[in-house]
């Protein structure tokens, strides 16, 4: 099974564009040869998250044998954070991890208003995947922070340093076994030493679709990795095995 960990739909308002139709988010997947994705909103790191949130189930249950849901929050509401996380796990049946955009939603994971929010996490059994590689506030270290504090709680790197501080992230891995990471848009040589490095039951694929993404995008991050020099049974595992482990996928 191949998932993909980090797609985005419905959203755009903020961005001055249109939502993904569920349609094009299948096609793109079936081209790939996809099975299934972890949908999250953009729209929710700017307007309200539960209207946000409520878009983004509906959105999926157009298709739930394929899609799941990643609830997101602003975590300067603790108390309407927590709320929202728990309505999202327990009554909306929500298996995606929490994803948060410390860069665009304006908070640092040093913060220690990141601390109740983590806590709700662990209780619900949550992993909170963060946007990272974009100063301020999202580098991997950053990031790597809430790891440190909360050393039971799995902690995922969005896009393991896209570009420009994948070895940031490389180093954030190796300091925290909590941390996971998603290889979505890292830098080609950043995704080949990752996975010589890190740990392959600790790795994600992903490829932002749905998010500034251009068609054709999936079939890119997908060869990525299916080019690797590793064996079989470590591509496996990135590119689905994991996910259906840490998420409770079948």
């Amino acid at each position: 099974m191949i998932v993909d960990c980090h797609t985005h739909a419905p959203g755009g308002r903020s961005f001055g564009l249109s939502s993904v139709p569920v349609s094009d988010l299948l096609a793109a997947m079936d081209s790939a040869g996809i099975d299934k994705a972890m949908v999250y909103t953009s729209d929710g790191f700017f307007f309200d998250f539960v209207a946000c949130n409520n878009e983004l189930y509906a959105f999926v249950q157009q298709c739930p044998e394929r899609l799941i849901a990643g609830p997101t929050v602003d975590p300067r509401y603790p108390e309407a954070a927590i709320a929202e996380m728990r309505r999202c796990r327990l009554e909306l049946g929500m298996k995606g991890p929490l994803k948060l955009h410390p860069w665009l939603q304006g908070f640092s994971p040093i913060e220690p208003l990141m601390d109740p929010i983590a806590e709700a996490a662990l209780e619900l059994g949550m992993p909170i995947m963060m946007h990272d590689g974009t100063p301020p506030y999202s580098t991997p270290l950053q990031v790597a922070t809430l790891a440190a504090r909360f050393p039971s709680l799995t902690v995922i790197l969005g896009h393991s340093g896209l570009r420009d501080l994948w070895q940031e992230a490389l180093a954030a891995a190796k300091r925290y076994p909590n941390i996971i990471l998603c290889l979505c848009g890292t830098l080609p040589l950043g995704i080949e030493r990752i996975v010589a490095e890190v740990e392959p039951h600790r790795l994600l694929f992903g490829t932002d679709a749905g998010f500034g993404a251009a068609p054709g995008n999936q079939e890119y991050r997908l060869g990525q990795i299916q080019r690797l020099a590793v064996s079989e049974e470590v591509k496996a595992l990135i590119l689905g095995g994991n996910a259906q482990r840490i998420f409770g996928l079948s």
